[in-house]
């Protein structure tokens, strides 16, 4: 295996490791956004059909939160074994995940579906007139859950070897299929929000396919003899150490999206809010590919004890972060009306669409050099911190929202002037934690012979 970061320079190396992770992550973003667009336009009431299908992201994103972080957690392990080339710790790390990931993903594919109802009436509040499309929705896609689980599991392995292009790959065959299966199911079967949903488990199961087959077949490491592929125990609590509080951090994410999105819809404005977001996902790629690059390059660095290149890497990465973040942010407060416009809003949800965009484009910066350190800490084992500092922001940032829309005139838009107040409070206390420099000393890896470096 050659997709070592430990050696050679530092900002290509990210660069060219993060391009294809933006590239996957936008494709991936097309799942929804495609959905949103295409029961806009084509379904039977299109943006009650817009709202049924917005209204059920932060749920959905629950379970999806859940595989991501258990992932992420077995991402240290593989990336820093990697980094310091203990082999046969690395391949035992990889059985152990992928069995856990696949055994949760059959848990929640059913739990999902028989709770699917209960949770958009009782959590979410969604309105009457949306809740047989939304239950719909939610209950068909909770049935690929499982594919969602082995999907990012195997990505995550993928990329913690320094395999970043392999997912775009999934991604490509997926996206394409999802489309192609939406415009069929929606526009001309005319099966409406559950076509969008059965288009996507369908994709899902494709992706999950194509990975697994590409993994086994272009890593000959990663393939186990009769008797290898098993659930070693001591392993598996070592990846639920680190995956448990990343897991609570995307959790507590999901979480604080569905108390922001029960407000939303106390207010009726789903429609618009659900095209705000998606518009502001494609924005927030480049930020989360940069976090997603720097953490595998910190991973491999700390695993090898090449902490000064982890510094450089930090350097390197908040520049061109920094440097996409703004452009995007221009590019979507002047192109508001013409994005919105892509999702057959108007009136109402056309203005409330409008403001929510021009409020946030300013404020990704603070996002963006927040989520840049969390790179590092994730990718040295820091995970404790970066939990806790998630859920106490998201905490403020819901409080906050609350407060501002039934004791203030904010009304509504408290769903969106709430977010810079979580953002600058993780900012400082990553900023804080990162100079103090704990985050050197919590390497999982012990290296049993310091590298020689010309």
């Amino acid at each position: 295996m050659t997709n070592s970061m430990t050696e050679g320079k530092v900002w290509k190396l990210i660069l060219l490791f993060t391009l294809p992770i933006m590239a996957g992550n936008f494709l991936q973003q097309l799942y929804s956004t495609v959905d949103s667009i295409i029961v806009g336009n084509f379904a039977a009431h299109g943006q009650d059909a817009l709202a049924a299908v917005g209204t059920c992201t932060p749920v959905t994103f629950l379970f999806i939160a859940i595989a991501m972080g258990m992932s992420a957690g077995a991402s240290i392990l593989v990336s820093q074994y990697f980094g310091a080339r203990q082999m046969d710790e690395l391949r035992r790390a990889v059985s152990t995940s992928l069995i856990l990931l696949t055994g949760m993903g059959l848990v929640f594919s059913i739990v999902g579906g028989v709770i699917a109802r209960w949770v958009l009436l009782n959590l979410l509040n969604v309105q009457d007139y949306l809740l047989a499309d939304a239950t719909a929705y939610f209950a068909i896609y909770c049935f690929g859950l499982v594919f969602q689980f082995i999907y990012n599991i195997v990505s995550s392995i993928l990329r913690a070897l320094g395999d970043s292009k392999a997912t775009l790959y999934f991604l490509l065959v997926s996206s394409v299929t999802n489309i192609i299966l939406d415009l069929l199911f929606v526009a001309v079967f005319h099966w409406d929000v559950p076509g969008v949903a059965i288009a996507t488990v369908i994709s899902q199961a494709l992706s999950a396919a194509v990975s697994l087959f590409y993994m086994f077949k272009k890593y000959p490491i990663l393939r186990f003899a009769k008797g290898e592929f098993k659930y070693h125990k001591d392993m598996g609590l070592l990846a639920l150490k680190l995956g448990i509080p990343t897991t609570l951090q995307q959790c507590v994410i999901s979480f604080g999206h569905i108390a922001i999105q029960r407000l939303v819809n106390t207010f009726d404005i789903t429609a618009a809010y659900t095209a705000g977001m998606r518009i502001e996902s494609f924005v927030l790629i480049p930020i989360f590919g940069f976090n997603v690059g720097l953490a595998t390059f910190t991973g491999q660095n700390t695993g090898a004890r090449r902490l000064d290149r982890v510094s450089q890497g930090l350097r390197d990465t908040m520049i061109m972060s920094a440097v996409s973040c703004v452009a995007l942010a221009i590019f979507t407060y002047t192109a508001a009306p013409l994005l919105l416009g892509l999702f057959n809003l108007s009136g109402g949800n056309l203005d409330c669409g409008l403001e929510y965009l021009h409020f946030t484009a300013p404020m990704y910066l603070f996002f963006c050099i927040y989520i840049t350190l969390n790179g590092v800490l994730q990718g040295a084992g820091d995970v404790i911190f970066t939990a806790v500092n998630t859920l106490t922001s998201l905490l403020l940032r819901c409080i906050a929202a609350y407060a501002l829309a039934y004791l203030t005139p904010a009304g509504y838009a408290a769903a969106w002037i709430s977010l810079p107040v979580g953002w600058i409070y993780s900012l400082v206390l990553a900023v804080i934690r990162y100079k103090m420099g704990a985050w050197r000393n919590k390497s999982v890896v012990q290296v049993k012979e310091e590298p020689q470096h010309g």
